[in-house]
């Protein structure tokens, strides 16, 4: 004769099996929880250096292909405020093929890719001691249709140099940090941003950084410009 479960019996084994259950859910809980503070964590990480690496590389290229403007004229590369920076450097250099003067609006050079629409251009020459900022507006072959007319006179062989501008800003309300390119808007690059500063050492031409993440991750570096050269 098989004897079924007493009801007291049945009480013991749900009893046993919820405690069970509830060991288990909390465990699996807590292995989720913990998954995901270290997933949120290398997240961070990985933000913070790769901004790292953005704001490293921004600040290695600072003054590129302008070290011989900059030395004989008053072009600002580099200036900071504090929890923000921009910086200035050339993507690429041609000499002009043709004589332009003073108010016309195109200039002459063997094109490539890195001359478009729209981007700024620094125009120089050395021996006149002139030198001015302008805009590509549209491009022509070879021709460089430029939004404002020459303030000066170049000689054929004067350098037109393409221009990017870099600006790092920290706003203290979102506690982001982002990063904008020429023309356009401002990108989060950080979030969490507790702390963002820039000092710039003039006569050594380096800069000290420091990013600090959520009152506790920390960042600092020292580097030199060394596209910048003194006068």
């Amino acid at each position: 004769m098989i004897k079924g479960f007493s009801l007291i019996e049945v009480f013991v084994t749900l009893s046993l099996s919820l405690v069970i259950l509830s060991i288990v859910l909390y465990s699996v809980a807590e292995s989720t929880k913990y998954s995901k503070k270290i997933t949120g964590n290398q997240q961070v990480m990985e933000s913070i250096f790769h901004t790292i690496d953005s704001l490293r590389s921004d600040l290695t290229k600072c003054g590129m292909r302008l070290q011989e403007a900059s030395k004989h004229f008053d072009i600002s590369l580099f200036e900071n405020s504090g929890s923000s920076f921009k910086l200035v450097y050339g993507l690429q250099s041609e000499a002009l093929k043709a004589e332009a003067y003073k108010g016309e609006t195109t200039v002459s050079i063997d094109r490539n890719d890195y001359f478009k629409k729209r981007k700024t251009v620094l125009i120089y020459n050395i021996e006149n001691k002139t030198f001015e900022f302008n805009e590509i507006e549209e491009i022509d072959g070879d021709t460089l249709v430029l939004a404002l007319a020459l303030q000066n006179d170049y000689p054929e062989k004067s350098c037109i140099v393409v221009l990017k501008r870099v600006e790092y800003k920290l706003y203290d309300k979102e506690n982001v940090l982002k990063r904008k390119l020429d023309r356009g808007y401002f990108q989060p690059i950080v979030e969490n941003v507790s702390d963002f500063s820039v000092t710039f050492f003039p006569d050594a031409n380096s800069v000290l950084y420091r990013v600090e993440v959520n009152e506790r991750e920390q960042i600092r570096g020292y580097i030199f410009l060394t596209n910048m050269v003194q006068k």
